[in-house]
């Protein structure tokens, strides 16, 4: 899949660890809103919220990629995802920044038909890169 890019990515921390999407599929950073529980969801499904209107399923990172629980506090939000015209939001600890960066400074995944598309390495810290789609797949 051909990877669109603005350039920049938007980084987040989850359990030590530096993740990002890249900021053309993000569409808002939000507070924790109230979110509806459904039932019968796989547990990283925390729900449905409300956004201007709009019902977005949300669901936790941390639970989505296998991790424990994180710590939630009131720096923790939802970063809203647009997956290929639909929404997503994902709960995550903490927000980080917007980083630029160059494509050549990207190593590729690996592992094929991981959500963590690539690496980077933004001021010394290693960043795995996130597509939003294949993270929003069944599993």
């Amino acid at each position: 899949m051909a990877r669109k890019s603005a350039d920049q990515l938007l980084t987040f921390s989850c359990n030590d660890q530096i993740y990002a999407f890249d900021i053309v599929s993000v569409t808002d950073i939000i507070e924790v809103p109230e979110i509806t529980r459904l039932p019968m969801v796989a547990e990283h499904i925390l729900g449905i919220m409300n956004l201007r209107g709009k019902v977005v399923p949300v669901m936790d990172f941390a639970g989505r990629m296998g991790f424990p629980a994180p710590e939630y506090d009131e720096h923790s939000c939802i970063i809203v995802l647009d997956c290929e015209g639909s929404p997503l939001g994902i709960k995550v600890p903490r927000v980080i920044d917007a980083e630029a960066y160059d494509d050549y400074d990207i190593s590729p995944s690996p592992v094929e038909n991981s959500c963590i598309t690539g690496y980077i390495q933004l001021r010394g810290r290693r960043v795995s890169i996130i597509d939003c789609v294949i993270l929003s797949e069944k599993r």
